[in-house]
């Protein structure tokens, strides 16, 4: 930790470890599911292998991260939040559709990572939309997340899942128009902005149970 605001308070002292480039997003990757040290450096381009162990080390010293034995079938070590960290999970989402909201299409250099890709499908989740267990494969380029969810219980995973989703979705960057209802199921899937495989109206659903708006903030440019 190495920034400390001077002040006795709850968010400062959260700033002081969080505040640090690359570490809510190691966090949020971390909040997916443990991971070896290459699976997190490959899961954030652009992160300085020194800054990744920085972050993880001044992680475990506040207590958020620990290392811990991969498992049955792995060898070797990964990282994992503990409890303390996972109490970050709802500060994670609520930040995550905050700062969406004001996300339409990604910018040239921006990158869609499996696990920013679960963790927007977690944030934005709607408790009240699905009426059974469902299960989701989202591919969104060549980033791949799953969920399964159902009333308020919702579990999401970065990557393949080991099972076979009831709707496979393949989109691309208008999927987010298609979140925050500025697309619809039936235009997404005409225009070619979405594959589906699942049954009749699976998408429109989705695009319920997943729905995260987009506000009316316009950037306005003083050209006076």
């Amino acid at each position: 930790m190495s920034k400390d605001y001077g002040q006795f308070c709850g968010l400062a002292k959260a700033a002081s470890v969080l505040g640090e480039r690359w570490a809510l997003l190691l966090v949020r990757d971390l909040s997916i599911s443990p991971r070896r040290f290459k699976e997190l450096h490959d899961g954030l381009p652009g992160i300085p292998t020194s800054v990744l162990t920085t972050r993880l080390r001044e992680l475990e010293t506040a207590g958020i991260a620990q290392r811990q034995i991969a498992g049955p079938t792995q060898a070797g070590v990964v990282y994992g939040l503990t409890a303390y960290g996972k109490q970050l999970g709802p500060v994670l989402d609520a930040l995550g559709r905050w700062g969406a909201q004001r996300m339409s299409t990604p910018e040239p250099d921006d990158v869609i990572t499996s696990a920013s890709l679960a963790a927007a499908l977690r944030s934005g989740y709607q408790p009240d939309v699905l009426t059974s267990l469902t299960t989701y494969e989202l591919h969104a380029g060549p980033a791949i997340a799953w969920a399964r969810a159902h009333g308020g219980q919702i579990e999401v995973g970065a990557g393949a899942p080991d099972f076979t989703a009831d709707v496979t979705i393949l989109a691309g960057p208008q999927l987010r128009l298609l979140l925050a209802g500025h697309m619809s199921a039936s235009e997404a899937i005409a225009s070619g902005a979405a594959e589906v495989t699942g049954p009749d109206g699976a998408l429109a659903t989705f695009s319920r149970a997943f729905h995260v708006p987009l506000d009316d903030f316009e950037t306005v440019t003083d050209t006076s």
